[in-house]
């Protein structure tokens, strides 16, 4: 294997059939190939040369997970461009800060983070990357070959031959928010570095692995972190393996997403542990329990905990974590359950590991060894040094800067990285971590917080007189803690909730007090904060307090109580004021589920909730119904095919999602036959004998790959027979038209109709469900996201939607109006918009005839929309003058 760069490493695995990436973005599921990967990497490429783009310059980008980010990550190292990622969940305000520091030529943002308002040139990538065919249909007949138009030079010999390991292939920025930011340099060198000894170790054991391929790894810590990146666009390539990017850190969707993926491998931070761990006991009170088989072999402990991989799925395996310290504590619950967790050391200057344990030989209570390649020693004072050419060089220098932008750039000195950790080796050469020498907080996150930074805005409050940040251990996680000193009469609460809205989400300040004294402890001369002197006399005050020690709690308020850590608590306080991270949400999330017994879209908590917010969606409504939280904050109307008003649904309960039983058998193969087979002999054949049908605008479908969604006006319950008879076969047979669930209540409510009645309509769902490929959405009920994500399997299974958004059949032929949800749907799925106009099919069968009679019918299509943004109404609107223009 040669491996100069890492366009070596490219190279080998461009023509790989296998599934590289699943995304599931909480609406649809989207596959690619690592063929479908490198052709688009290539085209990207093009795409930034033609910009143009010279060698050297920054690109940022600015994105969720997704196949698209890692796309954009190779194509700029075919470019030989210096990708600068940032976390999707920092604000404009750091994107702006990094953009600058770096003098970014371009900026690349994902679809899931608003577009921001920078100078910069500014690219969505899901609309500059140009997929092969292969990726966004899975019908044969429009496949491409991997070569052909697009792919440039970039990706071949001429490209390579001009990077060297020593070339600039990334910047990541580890701090600054309201400071300098910082960001360590990384070459091919230093991730080749890491690259290579871990996948001579995998070769060993690959043949091991092939009864048990395609090893898949759910990845949920964010592609800007090296961590996350290694484990996501380097290791599953080693194994022809698959990385599965998902929307949500809730227990819920984890175990559904490890459950339905087949998952092998979970890649997370501790705090995602601890979250899944009280879901575990939540659900199976029994492994709560102490260790009944401490010392036992781990197949006795499989065995025991059946139950637990029944729940996760029989494949899943192994946890890998890391980007923060793991508790002992919950190391050693997986175990107890039969689960290995494998964690790692490394830092983002090393590229990043720096030990790792090995899946067969793990360690409890050590970080694991030196990764072949890299030396590790402990100076006199306890700090571990790092050494090898996985080590950066240095931080960034901005261009024209006199002095390095980092202050601590003397952590690289005599060869040695200084990480700033404390740590022992034991006498097997496995290294312990045994605290840290810098002043930095890891969050439970993963991520670092300098206290300078946070301290800078405290200090800009009204009323701060002097402010400290330390570290605080709560429940085994390190948290954010304020010590003020403030002139009379200012309030400590307000002066941390006002800093709270200025830091970034993993910044905010958990906890706060006031110094009894006039000034914080302060060295002479210099006048350094003295942190262990604040830590050593709060130490006392900040022990771990059992969850809920009031008692049971019975309020949202009580509720809090748990995460605010003492702040006063009103209907108007916020979640972002009260310090509470993404994964803190999630937790509470599931606090409040328990408490009040109802089940919470992860959706609810994001944004800037208030106590009241939370309050309306966990109180039972007067109705004995609440309506669902509205998507994004706006109504958005039923996105079934026949909606019937514009709230988006509506549950039993506050919040609850009632079921939807969506067919699947229908999309089965044996299915799929009988339709084909039966569509053009005898059922299209049986309505043209009715309808003698026109079709307009066929070169508009000639163009383009599916799937897509057909949105029709709506004047019979031909309608659809007409439409699959004036579509060519790609398409006739690839359709799904959506019907009214509420025409089939009778079936999907057995006990509330005779028996007759329920005989009758359920025949009549199952013969539109196969004969038609038809399946049921909700006019009046609950389940957005449900329907949605339903909408979205059906897309990634190659197959196109037919809705009719109008909402009835119209009575005197004319087009009525268009209900938000065609709207929703186009633009959640982000799914081409075919317009089709219908004509004739009210004088064939009007909805108050009971036999139809021959006569003329238009099938007019139209030129495919693509719709952005989240006015939905516009949207439909949209969608609705280009049916009538037709």
């Amino acid at each position: 294997m040669r491996r100069e760069t890492l366009l070596d490493f490219f190279a080998d695995f461009s023509n790989r059939p296998q599934t590289f990436v699943v995304h599931d973005d909480g609406y649809r599921v989207r596959e690619a190939s690592y063929r479908d990967v490198a052709l688009a990497a290539r085209r990207l490429a093009g795409r930034f040369e033609a910009f143009p783009l010279a060698p050297g310059e920054k690109i940022v980008i600015w994105s969720e997970n997704s196949a698209e980010w890692i796309v954009a990550f190779w194509a700029c190292l075919l470019a030989r461009a210096v990708l600068v990622p940032v976390d999707y969940r920092s604000t404009d305000a750091l994107l702006e800060r990094i953009s600058q520091t770096v003098r970014a030529r371009l900026l690349l943002v994902g679809n899931e983070v608003r577009r921001p308002a920078l100078e910069v040139p500014i690219w969505t990538l899901r609309d500059v990357i140009d997929w092969p065919a292969a990726h966004i249909t899975q019908n044969p007949d429009d496949r491409l070959p991997l070569t052909g138009a697009g792919v440039t030079a970039a990706g071949g010999a001429e490209g390579a031959a001009k990077v060297t390991g020593a070339t600039l292939a990334e910047i990541i920025f580890t701090s600054g928010a309201t400071a300098d930011p910082k960001g360590v340099t990384i070459t091919h060198r230093n991730v080749l570095a890491n690259i290579i000894p871990i996948e001579r170790e995998i070769a060993k054991y690959r043949k091991w692995a092939r009864p048990f391929e395609p090893i898949r790894f759910l990845n949920l810590l964010p592609l800007s972190h090296m961590f996350g990146q290694s484990l996501a666009t380097f290791v599953p390539p080693m194994l022809s393996g698959t990385v599965v990017f998902s929307h949500g850190f809730s227990p819920v969707e984890i175990l559904r997403q490890i459950q339905t993926r087949r998952i092998s491998v979970l890649v997370c931070v501790p705090k995602v542990l601890d979250v899944l761990r009280e879901h575990v006991q939540r659900v199976l009170p029994h492994t709560g329990q102490a260790d009944p088989l401490a010392g036992r072999h781990w197949l006795w402990r499989w065995w025991h905990y059946r139950d637990v991989h029944r729940l996760f799925g029989w494949k899943f395996w192994c946890i890998v974590c890391g980007a923060a310290p793991l508790d002992p504590e919950l190391e050693a619950f997986w175990r107890k359950l039969g689960l290995p967790v494998i964690q790692g050391y490394g830092l983002t200057e090393t590229a990043p590991v720096v030990t790792l344990n090995h899946p067969f030989r793990a360690s409890t209570g050590t970080v694991g060894s030196p990764i072949a390649g890299v030396e590790v020693r402990i100076a006199p004072d306890g700090e571990i040094l790092v050494r090898g050419d996985n080590v950066s060089s240095g931080y960034y220098v901005p261009e024209g800067a006199s002095t390095p932008a980092a202050p601590d750039a003397d952590a690289f000195s005599d060869g040695w990285f200084h990480t700033g950790d404390i740590g022992a080796l034991d006498a097997s050469g496995r290294l312990l971590i045994k605290g840290r020498k810098k002043e930095m907080i890891v969050t439970p996150q993963g991520l670092n917080v300098f206290p300078e930074d946070i301290e800078r805005v405290l200090l800009a409050q009204p009323g701060v007189k002097d402010a400290g940040v330390i570290g605080v251990r709560h429940e085994g996680e390190e948290r954010i803690h304020a010590v003020l000193v403030l002139h009379p009469g200012a309030d400590a609460q307000a002066v941390v909730r006002a800093a709270n809205a200025r830091l970034e989400d993993h910044q905010r300040i958990w906890s706060a007090d006031e110094w009894p004294e006039s000034s914080l402890p302060r060295t002479e001369g210099t006048q350094k904060l003295k942190r262990r002197e604040l830590q050593h006399k709060l130490a006392s005050s900040h022990a771990d307090a059992a969850p809920f020690a009031t008692g049971r709690p019975s309020t949202v308020a009580d509720v809090l109580s748990r995460y605010a850590a003492g702040q006063a608590i009103t209907p108007a306080t916020t979640l972002e004021e009260l310090g509470l991270s993404s994964l803190d949400r999630v937790e509470l999330m599931m606090a409040l589920e328990e408490v009040f017994q109802t089940t919470l879209d992860e959706s609810a908590m994001a944004g800037p909730r208030t106590v009241s917010d939370i309050e309306a969606l966990v109180a039972p409504a007067s109705d004995g119904a609440q309506a669902l939280p509205r998507d994004s904050g706006r109504q958005v109307g039923a996105v079934g095919s026949t909606p019937a008003g514009d709230d988006v649904g509506r549950a039993s309960g506050a919040g609850v999602l009632s079921p939807i039983r969506e067919p699947s058998w229908n999309r089965s193969r044996l299915a799929w036959l009988l339709r084909r087979a039966s569509l053009p002999t005898w059922i299209l054949p049986l309505g043209r004998l009715f309808m003698r049908i026109e079709v307009q605008g066929l070169q508009h479908l000639t163009a383009i790959h599916g799937p897509v969604l057909f949105a029709s006006n709506h004047q019979s319950h031909l309608d659809t027979p007409a439409l699959l008879s004036a579509l060519p076969p790609r398409w006739r047979y690839w359709l799904a038209p959506a019907m009214a669930k509420e025409f089939f209540q009778a079936h999907f409510n057995p006990k509330a109709v005779p028996r007759k009645t329920w005989f009758t309509n359920s025949l009549n769902y199952y013969l539109a469900c196969e004969f038609f490929n038809a399946f049921p959405l909700p006019q009046r009920e609950a389940g957005t996201r449900q329907t949605l994500r339903y909408i979205g399997e059906i897309l990634a299974g190659g197959y196109s939607v037919l809705i009719f958004p109008e909402g009835k059949r119209s009575a005197d032929g004319q087009i009525g109006s268009f209900r938000p949800g065609v709207g929703m749907i186009a633009s959640r799925l982000d799914v081409p918009v075919v317009p089709v106009r219908l004509d004739g099919l009210d004088r064939v069968l009007h909805s108050r005839m009971r036999f139809p009679k021959r006569g003329f019918v238009r099938v007019a299509f139209g030129a495919p929309l693509r719709l952005r943004g989240e006015d939905y109404r516009a949207l439909a609107q949209q969608v609705e003058e280009a049916v009538r223009r037709l």
